[in-house]
């Protein structure tokens, strides 16, 4: 493996391997999706499981939503309106 060719690629690849990045990105998520940190945490792994019991899961109207604003905007864009969401 090359090293970096440029100062940008450097900061990338550094920030990439930190594990704190890491760890602030899986706070976000957390936050945003609603799920509890402490229901994820196992001691045995040294860090995080994920389950698919705990994970998000949409329910059926955010779904619907979702589909709907997707949806419009495909609408939109087939009659040369601009696009609301950037999807």
């Amino acid at each position: 493996m090359t090293g970096p060719r440029n100062l940008e690629e450097f900061l990338y690849m550094r920030l990439m391997r930190s594990p704190a990045f890491h760890r602030f990105v899986r706070s976000v998520y957390y936050k945003l999706n609603g799920i509890d940190p402490a229901q994820l945490h196992n001691k045995y792994d040294h860090g995080v499981r994920f389950d698919a019991d705990v994970l998000f899961k949409p329910t059926p109207m955010q779904k619907f939503k979702a589909f709907r604003m997707l949806w419009w905007d495909e609408i939109r864009a087939s009659v040369g309106l601009s696009r609301k969401h950037n999807v």
